[in-house]
């Protein structure tokens, strides 16, 4: 250690356990550090007298290199790589061989796991996600509300949603669209449920491993007083922090003595932490517009609060935006969309509107029509800026592909690839005399079409072309049919006494198919 060297010679009799007291008790008499029993695999650890830098062991290995210990009992010296290893593996750059090694963490010994992922700032990772639902849900007054959370149980057309500590009951029938999604178990069970939860967890493992469930060491109040921090309940944080800093044998006494002290900081701000508990309740219910004053007025109503709790305003600040911008954009993308074909619907229900009239209208006037309506919306439950409505456009979360066609329309948009064949006689009459000439009926032109389309197709024809050509939307591979009239020849053709004449199909006018945009 340092300058120092401690040597321990072996005598009959001694085995593991017993060479590695002496050399605790030797080390032991050092100034500068304490030793103790690792209670694994008979390490040594060793622990600074002195807490931060001035403790520091200048003779230590540098911090890029460490030794991890498997539960075989065999080790591994190298450097633990943050960036390549994940919840699942361990990789490690091996300094004997310089390969990277790939660990599974189930075989690496508890406490190096727990100390790596200690160091990583990994330490609640694996809970930080569950899997859930959203629900979009159809109120009474038409209005739709979106929902995050864990679905329990489901039985005789409700759906139980845990959300926010509480357990909602969803009718099936109202629900109009329900996607997987991973979600925070902070925004679904409450700081004392998650608490609990883990808790009970914690025990289990420790009943299954053949011990006490009611006795806890100074590890394992570690990890539920990390867990009761991230989960916030601040009460239980401080009880089991307390309980490590208190074991003079525990490596990281120190670290949570520190992690004490800031925990009480925020504890003695008990009536900031109720309007912060109160703030996430809002957000949670999407009730932005106060949430937002809240937040902006939080520090004018609590004075000189202490840097910990500014730490959880900043974090609630982030929650935040993070939840307006996810349900602002989820709403975009659900109601614009439903937008535009209502506009559409009620613009060609105008008399005598022209096909050039509603063309020019979809590329002048739709686009700020529909945002300044998804605007008036969203105000309800914020204020928003037209900019802002066209990000949370911009930037929703795509969903499956919606469609649009043309129909016998599709010759207006794309050119027929079929020519009029060129006539060669006329028709023939009984007893070789020439008989009346025959003329093909010819297909319709645009305004002929528009005129005569039902409305239906209208409104599939208008919204296809606004898709593909506002910019607005993300346009994929369209679909093609065969005309259903000619086939996808583009021609049709009828005996004559002068035998048989083609024409242009009375239905795609030579364009052969019917063009799908697909969207969304």
């Amino acid at each position: 250690i340092e300058d120092r060297t401690y040597t321990y010679t072996v005598a009959e009799g001694d085995d593991l356990a017993s060479v590695r007291d002496a050399l605790i008790e030797l080390i032991n008499q050092d100034p500068k550090v304490r030793a103790f029993s690792a209670g694994v695999h008979h390490r040594i650890r060793l622990q600074a007298r002195i807490a931060g830098p001035a403790g520091l062991l200048l003779g230590a290995a540098p911090a890029a290199a460490d030794v991890i210990h498997l539960r075989t009992g065999d080790s591994v010296k190298g450097r633990p790589l943050r960036e390549q290893s994940n919840e699942e593996v361990l990789v490690v750059e091996d300094f004997l061989t310089g390969a990277l090694r790939t660990l599974a963490w189930e075989v690496v010994d508890p406490a190096d796991r727990q100390r790596i992922w200690v160091e990583w700032d990994w330490a609640n990772k694996a809970h930080r996600v569950v899997s859930g639902r959203r629900l979009v849900q159809r109120l009474l007054d038409g209005s739709t509300e979106d929902l995050l959370g864990v679905v329990e149980k489901e039985e005789d057309g409700i759906v139980f949603l845990r959300a926010g500590g509480q357990l909602l009951q969803v009718r099936r029938d109202t629900i109009l669209e329900e996607t997987a999604e991973d979600v925070s178990p902070r925004e679904v069970w409450s700081p004392e449920q998650l608490y609990d939860r883990f808790r009970a967890q914690l025990e289990s493992e420790r009943a299954e491993a053949g011990g006490d469930p009611s006795t806890l060491d100074s590890r394992e109040h570690w990890r539920l007083a990390e867990y009761a921090e991230w989960a916030e309940h601040w009460e239980k944080a401080r009880e089991h922090y307390a309980a490590c800093a208190a074991d003079p044998e525990y490596l990281n006494a120190a670290v949570a003595q520190s992690k004490l002290e800031r925990v009480e900081a925020i504890l003695r701000a008990q009536t900031a932490l109720r309007e912060m508990k109160d703030i996430k309740r809002a957000i949670s219910l999407r009730s932005f517009r106060s949430a937002r004053a809240d937040i902006a007025s939080f520090t004018q109503r609590h004075e000189n609060l202490p840097d910990v709790v500014l730490e959880q305003l900043a974090r609630l600040e982030k929650l935040f935006t993070e939840r307006r911008n996810e349900y602002f954009q989820l709403e975009a993308k659900i109601q614009f969309p439903k937008i535009v074909e209502r506009a559409i619907k009620k613009k060609l229900g105008e008399k005598d509107v022209t096909l050039s009239d509603v063309t020019g209208w979809t590329r002048r006037d739709l686009p700020e029509q529909a945002f300044k309506e998804l605007e008036e919306r969203f105000a309800r439950k914020d204020d928003v800026t037209p900019d802002e409505v066209r990000q949370f456009w911009e930037n929703r979360r795509k969903g499956s592909w919606r469609t649009a066609g043309y129909g016998a329309g599709t010759f207006i948009v794309e050119k027929p690839q079929i020519q009029a064949p060129k006539r060669t006689g006329g028709g023939g009459g009984s007893g070789g005399q020439p008989g009346p000439a025959f003329t093909p009926p010819k297909p319709p032109t645009r305004d002929q079409w528009w005129a005569h389309a039902a409305p239906r197709d209208r409104e599939s024809w208008v919204l296809a072309f606004f898709v593909e050509n506002s910019g607005l939307f993300e346009v994929g591979e369209p679909k093609w049919v065969n005309c259903p009239t000619c086939g996808g020849v583009g021609l049709l053709s009828t005996l004559t006494g002068g035998g048989e004449v083609a024409y242009l199909c009375t239905r795609c006018g030579g364009a052969r198919r019917d063009k799908t945009v697909r969207f969304r």
